[in-house]
């Protein structure tokens, strides 16, 4: 019964101790540091759409090509 209040003991002390980092963490002008890595992983995001669409634009790309060779097979072995 003693090990489980040692661990709740600890939990609580955890919890206290990640709080007040947070505190300290806000206090000292964390809140700039946050706005700033919000926007750099906003622009990774919009990259990341551009890639994505890139990628879709080649795919199409290579599936219409695929398709006209599937054509030219399939009519070459009807003749």
């Amino acid at each position: 019964m003693g090990k489980k209040g040692g661990t709740l003991k600890r939990l609580v002390l955890t919890v206290l101790f990640l709080v007040l980092l947070a505190v300290v963490f806000v206090l000292l002008g964390g809140g700039d540091l946050l706005k700033t890595a919000g926007r750099w992983i906003g622009g990774m995001g919009s990259k990341a759409e551009n890639i994505k669409d890139k990628i879709e634009e080649g795919a199409t790309s290579v599936e219409k090509k695929v398709e006209k060779v599937k054509e030219s097979v399939t009519s070459g072995e009807k003749k």
